[in-house]
C-alpha cells in the first residue's frame, strides 16, 4: 500500500475531476509512476492485463499537434487564434499519456479487456486525484487516426488506442450534478 497519498480514496474519488485548461507546472515522475502502478492494479477478467501506456515526449508531442492541426484543418479553416488554443491544449500538460488495449479475437473479452482498461484509467486519476493532480480522458478523432498509429510506433494489428491522458495543474471543472442514488441503484 502506498503510504504518500495525500488524501483519502474517497476524498480522491468525491474530489476527482476532468480538468480542460492546464498550466504548465510540471508533475513530478515519482507521481506519474505511482499512477501508473495504480492502473496496473485494475482487475481483469482472465488476468489478461490488456492495457498498456506511453509517456510521449516533447518531440512526439509537437508532432501530435501537427496531426491534430492538419486533422482539424481538413474540416474548416483555422485561425491562429484556433491554433493556439490546439497548441495550448497539447503542450500545456504536464504530461500525455496514450493508453492502449491489447486486441483479442474474442469479442467477449475484448469487451471485458476495454472494461479493465477503463478501470486502469480510473485508478490513474484516483491515484493522481490524491496528490493534487487532474487529468482529461480524451476519446476524440485523432486516437482513430492512421497517422497517429505511425507517430507512436504503436501496431494497429495488435494494439487499440483508447484514450490520450492528458495530465497536469490547472483549473477544475465546475461541479457536476449527479443522478441521486435512487435513480441508479435498485434493489429487487
Amino acid at each position: 500500500m502506498n503510504q504518500n497519498l495525500t488524501m483519502d480514496t474517497k476524498t480522491a474519488i468525491f474530489g476527482r475531476r476532468t480538468i480542460h485548461a492546464f498550466n504548465s507546472k510540471k508533475v513530478p515522475e515519482k507521481l506519474i509512476f505511482d499512477a501508473i502502478n495504480a492502473a496496473n492494479q485494475a482487475p481483469c477478467h482472465k488476468l489478461t492485463f490488456p492495457w498498456r501506456f506511453y509517456s510521449i515526449s516533447a518531440t512526439k508531442r509537437n508532432e501530435i499537434l501537427k496531426l491534430t492541426i492538419d486533422i482539424k484543418s481538413s474540416r474548416k479553416s483555422l485561425s491562429e487564434n484556433s491554433k493556439k488554443i490546439l497548441r495550448e491544449k497539447c503542450l500545456n500538460p504536464s504530461h500525455l499519456i496514450v493508453s492502449s488495449q491489447i486486441l483479442n479475437k474474442d469479442k467477449l473479452i475484448e469487451k471485458e479487456d476495454y472494461a479493465a482498461c477503463s478501470c486502469a484509467i480510473q485508478n490513474l486519476a484516483i491515484s493522481l486525484a490524491s496528490n493534487g493532480v487532474s487529468i482529461k480522458w480524451s476519446t476524440g478523432e485523432i486516437i482513430r487516426s492512421k497517422n497517429i498509429y505511425k507517430i507512436l510506433n504503436i501496431d494497429s494489428e495488435s494494439e487499440e488506442i483508447i484514450g490520450f491522458i492528458w495530465i497536469g495543474y490547472g483549473k477544475k471543472g465546475p461541479e457536476i450534478s449527479r443522478p441521486l442514488i435512487k435513480e441508479i441503484y435498485k434493489q429487487i
